[in-house]
This record gives structure tokens, sequence and C-alpha cells, in this order.
């Protein structure tokens, strides 16, 4: 779905674009019977599995972060060449405490040009099931943030901001198969689900190529264009055997642990994540 010139010149300005229609019902109907037929049969690993590079596990997560519409989106903002660098379940169950405080994800390792975050609403996201908020031209810079644990969320740690004056806050309200696409570096958050149903989502990260880390080295599936500049290690698209793809996206997290979700590793640090075994 191309975005039109107010809508890529309003991302610039404020940090995101909300409402792009870009699946359809029964593609929504289709990824969350699968990701629901794997709950099923792998009880123990759904927790990790949704986690931090779930599009290194599940082919039906790598077609829904490249389908031609979400990609023509998300060039008109970054250009043509594109690195898909994280994927991320997020889930809230009816009546679900968990909530995302205020925060910026890339605070801690910053990527200029910043990722864009889609946000594609696999169920309708309202202020009622904890739809996110985003805090408009926040964007321009780091704000100052606590370093705190993620709810929900083992072995990650969030750039908590300080200051935030929740009035500013715009809420994304999304229908099913909508689409909100936000700066990595915009302050954004989500409150409990109040709901009788769960808030089903998933969030696809996006780099382009020539973007640089402030520290470290990143990695990424080239999933537009071409990289030829090489600033991030490179990717494979998932297999069908997600056996198989347990032990890529362990050797992939291994050798390229620090990227912004992650953060920085401390000195003499091992890499640590969601996994289904302890690592280090």
């Amino acid at each position: 779905m191309a975005l039109s010139p107010g809508q890529a010149e309003h991302y610039r300005r404020a940090g995101f674009v909300s409402g792009v229609p870009v699946f359809t019902a029964e593609e929504c109907r289709a990824f969350r019977d699968a990701a629901e037929r794997f709950e099923m049969d792998h009880p123990v690993d759904r927790k990790w599995a949704f986690d931090i590079k779930c599009n290194l596990l599940f082919d039906w997560v790598h077609a829904n972060a490249t389908h031609p519409r979400l990609l023509e989106a998300v060039t008109a903002l970054l250009g043509q060449d594109l690195l898909l660098t994280n994927s991320v379940f997020r889930i809230k169950e009816p009546g679900s405490a968990t909530h995302y405080g205020w925060h910026q994800d890339s605070a801690r390792i910053l990527v200029d040009p910043a990722p864009a975050i889609a946000y594609v609403a696999i169920s309708e996201a309202t202020r009622g099931n904890g739809c996110l908020a985003v805090i408009p031209g926040t964007h321009d810079r780091v704000r100052p943030f606590d370093l705190v644990e993620n709810p929900g969320q083992a072995r990650r740690k969030v750039a908590r901001v300080r200051d935030v004056d929740p009035d500013r806050a715009v809420y994304l309200e999304l229908r099913l198969g909508e689409v909100a696409l936000f700066n990595a570096n915009v302050v954004h958050g989500s409150a409990p689900n109040r709901g009788e149903v769960r808030r089903f989502a998933i969030l696809h990260d996006y780099t382009a190529t020539a973007a640089r880390q402030s520290l470290g080295m990143g990695s990424g599936q080239v999933v537009a264009g071409r990289d030829t500049v090489g600033g991030f290690g490179h990717e494979p698209p998932p297999s069908a055997s997600f056996e198989d793809n347990v032990k890529t996206r362990r050797a992939i997290l291994n050798t390229y642990p620090e990227n912004i979700l992650m953060g920085p590793l401390p000195p003499g640090g091992t890499p640590s994540f969601p996994d289904r075994r302890p690592v280090g």
C-alpha cells in the first residue's frame, strides 16, 4: 500500500503514520491460525519463540513482514534497500495487566537513519485493549531515561523515559489488518488490556541498508533491494523446519548480540536473550 506524500511527511514530522490498510481479514485469520496452532503444539516454546527475532523462526512471520503491500509502505519512508532487523509478537490476553511504559526503542544503541517499526493489527487495537500510543515529535533525540526490566520479557531491559506529558499522547487505534508505522526513536507505550478478547499484533522492525549503528553490529534479512554497504550482518530467511530455525536464530543472536532491542553488551559480558535454554 503506497503512502501518500502527506502520510510520508507526517511520519517525518510527527514520527508516525497510522491506519494504513495492508492485510485482508483472510490474511489476518490465516496468520493468527498459524500462531495459535504453534501455541497449542509448542506450549513450552511459545513464550521465548514469540519474542526477539521470531522472523528467524517462522516462515509465515517472514511472509507477513515481506508482504508486498507492507514493503511498499516502508520503502516510501526508508528507501528501496531494506533490512528486516526484528519481528516480535505483542499479544495481550483479556484482563491482562501487562503494560509498556513510555520508552524509546533505540535509546541505548542509536541507528541513523532510525528504523521504522510496523505494528500489524492481527486483531483490532483499541484504547480498551491497550493499543499503542505515541508522543508526536519525540523522535528528534534521545530523552533522559532509566533502564528498567520490561514486563513479561525475560532478559530484556528498556529505556523508560523519565518525563512524559501523557496529555500529548495519540492513541493508534487500528482496524483488523491495518498497520501503524512509527520511528524507533519516538516515545511510545501501551496500557493493559481491559477488554474481553486478546489483543493480537506483531511488530516488524525495518532498517535501511545504508544505516549505521552507534555501537556494535546488528544483523537483518535483506527484504527489499540490495545491501551494497555491509554495515549489518546478513541473516537467512527461515526454512520450514522450526527445529532447524531454532539453531539458526541462536547462532545469529550469539554472533550479532548488539541491536536496539537487546542493547549493548556490558564489558566482558556474554549474549543473553530469550531462548529454549539458557545462553552463555
